[in-house]
């Protein structure tokens, strides 16, 4: 399951399609764009991740017959909820702290763009050098222009949780919901959810993919922090891990996803 071990780990946004095998939806790119089997969007515990948002394509209407260039792009992050106790932060003496699936959050500064913001607001609470209760909660890249012939990489760097030692959990799936805006008035909303009062339902300008949204995967690491011999195994005596996912809620993306916010 893990990936090789990194201090820096590139992660990047790519459109997949709804099924494994073609292009089309706006998704967490694997670490290694060739490996096969194993789901690589997966990165190790307690890391810095530098995380790249490719934009491969515009908008388009029902039929696919025209394309709207994106000139807003927005993504809402998973921080607003608190993680289990089995994920957590430190200090340099050792005392642990909570923790949230992002933290610390930065953009790179891009001149494709006549804006990029880091929207900050209250978050569950996490230790980084001192106990921080305000960090970024979205990303938007603003007034910009990504038309169907080009492509861009939008970059974040994040912080990742650790995993207790005496815990069974493997893995932490993080969802993180991004909307493309796009000219004539087209929206695509990777949101993954019905509940959004911004986003509701389809329309003749609005895409929602209510089932689906970009994702990646903090896993545990085996080598430094093995499994406890407590933890249930299956019938080849390997571990069977406990998981998590996490999300922002409904009122997250209604809050944070407008891109005049």
């Amino acid at each position: 399951m893990l990936k090789k071990q990194l201090y820096n780990l590139t992660v990047a946004y790519a459109m997949i399609a709804a099924n494994s095998s073609a292009f089309g939806h706006v998704n967490i790119a694997s670490e290694n764009i060739f490996a096969l089997g194993d789901d690589s969007r997966e990165y190790l515990e307690g890391k810095s991740a530098f995380i790249s948002l490719n934009l491969p394509h515009s908008c388009s209407n029902a039929d696919h017959s025209q394309y709207f260039p994106t000139t807003d792009v927005v993504v809402v992050l998973p921080n607003s909820s608190a993680l289990p106790s089995e994920f957590y932060t430190s200090d340099r003496d050792g005392n642990l702290f909570s923790a949230n699936a992002v933290m610390g959050t930065k953009a790179r500064v891009s001149r494709n763009w006549k804006r990029v913001k880091v929207v900050k607001a209250t978050i569950n609470p996490f230790y980084s050098h001192g106990e921080k209760t305000i960090d970024a909660r979205a990303i938007k890249w603003l007034r910009g222009r990504v038309d169907n012939d080009h492509y861009d990489n939008l970059e974040i760097k994040t912080k990742l949780p650790k995993i207790d030692s005496a815990s069974c959990i493997g893995e932490l799936r993080v969802e993180v919901p991004a909307v493309q805006y796009c000219t004539k008035g087209y929206v695509t909303a990777w949101i993954g959810t019905t509940g959004s009062a911004n986003f509701p339902a389809d329309g003749p300008k609005l895409r929602l993919e209510e089932t689906y949204e970009p994702y990646f995967k903090v896993v545990r690491d085996i080598v430094k922090n093995p499994y406890p011999a407590t933890c249930p195994v299956d019938d080849k005596g390997n571990v069977i891990p406990e998981t998590h996912t996490i999300r922002p809620t409904d009122a997250d993306i209604d809050t944070f996803s407008d891109r005049h916010l």
